[in-house]
């Protein structure tokens, strides 16, 4: 059969339809574009916030009008109603994909909402990237997250199965793997895993997808300077201002955030963040503390996102006043502005600079003629004029405000 799959949300559910790919193709299922006619689409929905859930549904209404849909992911939990459009599978049964298309039923009903961690991808279809999962779910319990609720307790993948699946993504020819999970901080010995996959043969480099600033420490950084990690970390803020902090139940403070951050940027490792606002009892003061308070900090960009109240979340019923919807765009709308500004500077001082990049098969077409894009180790956005693979190394030339373009070493 024809099947066609749409993964919406975070890195995790990228590496989960890779798994579902592979179970697919190994039963001789033709994966087709989303675009084309297929017997199933699967929707690999995203939930984290209300607009995601709307446009995960509003895809599956769309896919239906041409086949049978499966809709799994976060959003499959939190509308029993779409069983009556919908095949819905829970989280954890992707891994059981054919059956399901053999027999399509409902089964939202499962505990443990994972994939079984035990399972190691073995290819990665049409990627230069690949994504290995290290743990799964979060106990940390943030206020407005609904994905703790969704994902479940925290578990971890053994580590000689966390090294197996990289050594093998590599010698599959993977130039970058990218370390990936709902909240990977909390992985017991995270650092150890890290010294391990360092010691690693082969000629690849590691990113760490998404990190919990309370898990980040000067030895930590450390590890991520050297080696053959990225210069790259992503450490979600969410709000610069203490006291919105507490409202989150974010377990840290501005200062810890403000100092790990100084530290990356003396060690070379760039980072962007997470920050959302019009949370409960975000009023024009702590916005403006928040905005100053990144505003100085040698940030390279943000995911800016607008609070939605979310059902099953502590802060749903928090009884403080919210924010209106026009300011909360115009606040969007500022620190959009501010950190767009701040990623043209951050690519700026790397002009005239050695960069490692990979390519990617995607090309782009500009007034300088057809580029291949490539993604570099700080995770900026360049243009090269041919494809290779590997890791390559270049000197950054030029930028016109949204891509840099690099110039083959040597």
């Amino acid at each position: 059969m024809k099947i066609a799959i749409k993964t919406l949300g975070c890195k995790l559910n990228q590496y989960e339809t890779q798994l579902m790919i592979e179970d697919l193709t190994k039963e001789g299922h033709e994966i087709v574009d989303f675009e084309d006619m297929a017997n199933f689409y699967i929707i690999n929905s995203c939930a984290v916030t209300a607009k995601a859930s709307k446009e995960s549904r509003l895809l599956a209404k769309s896919a239906a009008k041409r086949g049978r849909v499966v809709y799994t992911g976060c959003d499959s939990y939190l509308e029993e109603k779409l069983k009556d459009r919908f095949i819905l599978a829970g989280n954890s049964y992707k891994h059981k994909i054919i059956k399901l298309i053999k027999n399509p039923i409902n089964d939202i009903s499962d505990e443990t909402k994972t994939y079984p961690l035990e399972r190691i991808l073995s290819q990665y279809r049409g990627k230069s990237r690949a994504f290995v999962k290290i743990q799964e779910g979060c106990n940390n319990h943030c206020t407005y997250c609904i994905i703790s609720f969704l994902r479940g307790r925290e578990r971890d993948k053994e580590k000689d199965k966390v090294l197996s699946e990289i050594e093998s993504l590599a010698k599959a020819g993977f130039s970058e793997i990218v370390l990936t999970g709902t909240n990977i901080g909390s992985y017991r010995d995270l650092k150890g895993l890290l010294r391990d996959i360092d010691a690693l043969e082969g000629d690849f480099r590691v990113r760490i997808s998404s990190i919990e600033p309370m898990y980040v420490d000067k030895e930590f950084i450390d590890i991520v300077a050297s080696g053959r990690f990225a210069n790259h970390l992503h450490i979600p803020l969410q709000s610069g201002s203490n006291k919105i902090l507490k409202l989150m139940g974010r377990n840290y403070k501005r200062e810890h955030y403000e100092k790990i951050v100084n530290y990356c940027h003396k060690k070379g490792v760039f980072v962007g963040c997470d920050i959302i606002v019009g949370f409960f009892g975000e009023t024009d003061e702590l916005f403006e503390e928040t905005y100053w308070f990144v505003k100085r900090l040698p940030l390279s960009y943000a995911h800016v996102f607008s609070y939605s109240k979310r059902p099953n979340t502590p802060a749903y019923n928090l009884k403080l006043d919210l924010p209106k919807g026009p300011v909360v765009r115009q606040r969007n709308r500022k620190l959009r502005e501010l950190f767009e500004q701040k990623k043209k500077n951050s690519i700026k001082q790397m002009i005239g600079k050695e960069v490692e990049f990979i390519i990617e098969t995607t090309q782009v077409n500009t007034q300088k003629g057809r580029f291949y894009k490539a993604i570099t180790s700080q995770y900026f956005p360049v243009l090269v004029d041919r494809y290779d693979t590997g890791l390559k190394i270049g000197i950054l030339k030029e930028f016109d405000g949204r891509f840099g373009y690099v110039e083959w070493a040597g």
